[in-house]
């Protein structure tokens, strides 16, 4: 396992007191897991990607699906579907009021797409949505399809 920094060690001791006081061990594949969530925080990870990372380590692949989905039922992890394929984000790093990605049509990569203007803009629609059918919005998550930056680059 790769050293943790200041911030990364932060999260991950909020994590692992969460996990246990949940009555959960955080054994060596929890831990092991769990770091490839935060050490890369701006990807979105697939169950089969985080195998593919830790499969020298000894760790199969149902290991990593139950990890995964003790981690979205303690709402360590936030899961979302493209195509079928569900892919994990460590919550903390997800909690927006507005969750907008963009997967590229070509090369397959998923884009945080994070713009001020958009969310405060999104945030008067939300507000008149709830207004006018009397609800509470609690999350909201955006996909678009299209070509990322350097795919479009390629078309150029």
């Amino acid at each position: 396992m790769k050293e943790f920094n200041a911030h990364e060690k932060e999260s991950y001791l909020l994590i692992k007191k969460l996990i246990e006081d949940n009555g959960y061990k955080m054994t060596y594949q929890r831990r092991e897991i769990l770091s490839q969530f935060i050490i890369n925080k701006n990807n979105h990870l697939s169950a089969e990607k985080v195998y593919d990372m830790l499969k020298d380590n000894g760790i199969g692949i149902s290991t990593v699906y139950r990890n995964i989905n003790i981690f979205v039922d303690l709402d360590i992890l936030k899961e979302f579907r493209v195509d079928n394929k569900s892919y994990y984000e460590l919550k903390m790093y997800a909690r927006k009021p507005l969750h907008i990605h963009l997967q590229c049509e070509k090369c397959g990569k998923i884009k945080d797409i994070v713009d001020k203007e958009i969310i405060l803009n999104y945030l008067k629609i939300n507000n008149l949505i709830e207004k006018n059918y009397n609800i509470e919005i609690d999350d909201v998550d955006i996909m678009f399809h299209g070509l990322c930056n350097n795919c479009t680059k390629k078309y150029i």
